[in-house]
């Protein structure tokens, strides 16, 4: 089988998500920073940078290999793009997912504003409302991209924060037979 990428901007809900629909289909959950992280020891959150992002997703695809070694299907929260220091949007390499076997992409978004709420809740940390645009569209893009090369099915999902997202989002993955 392989990965179920649940992807979307900072905020947006994937590890909440991730954790609920673990929860109702029984698939495995990880998140692509905590892979990453356990491997080189940097720490992801608020005003944390990431060094080297080719080498993180060097990092990111064995990982996920190692783990779909055991598993035959996962979810993995992770994103299509990332903030650089200067909080410029910066697209992650193509090449890590052709390494980590997308079955499909789920791409999360919500408003602005509300992403907004979330970061500073769970960050304290501002993020200007232009900058989560141009991330909310460059992970679509990026998505939309990496959907078409791979030949992967895309879904897309407009985050309500309520228990609707997850009924949606099994039937959108089709493992809504799966989901309690």
């Amino acid at each position: 089988m392989g990965t179920i990428l649940i992807a979307g901007s900072y905020g947006v809900g994937k590890s909440t998500l991730c954790a609920a629909l673990s929860m109702a289909s029984l698939i495995p959950t990880f998140s692509a920073g905590d892979l990453i992280s356990n491997v080189n020891g940097e720490q992801y959150g608020a005003n944390k940078v990431v060094k080297n992002k080719e080498e993180n997703q060097d990092i990111l695809a064995v990982e996920v290999n190692r783990i779909l070694a055991h598993y035959d299907t996962i979810l993995l929260a992770g994103h299509f793009c990332i903030f650089d220091k200067y909080d410029n949007v910066v697209k992650l390499p193509y090449s890590v997912f052709e390494r980590i076997s997308l079955q499909q992409i789920l791409l999360l978004e919500a408003n602005p504003e509300q992403i907004i709420i979330n970061l500073n809740n769970r960050d304290k940390k501002v993020y200007e409302k232009s900058d989560i645009i141009k991330m909310i569209m460059e992970e679509r893009h990026a998505a939309e991209e990496v959907a078409q090369k791979l030949e992967c099915p895309l879904h897309i999902h407009h985050m309500t924060f309520d228990k609707s997202d997850l009924q949606d989002c099994c039937s959108l993955l089709n493992i809504g037979g799966e989901c309690k």
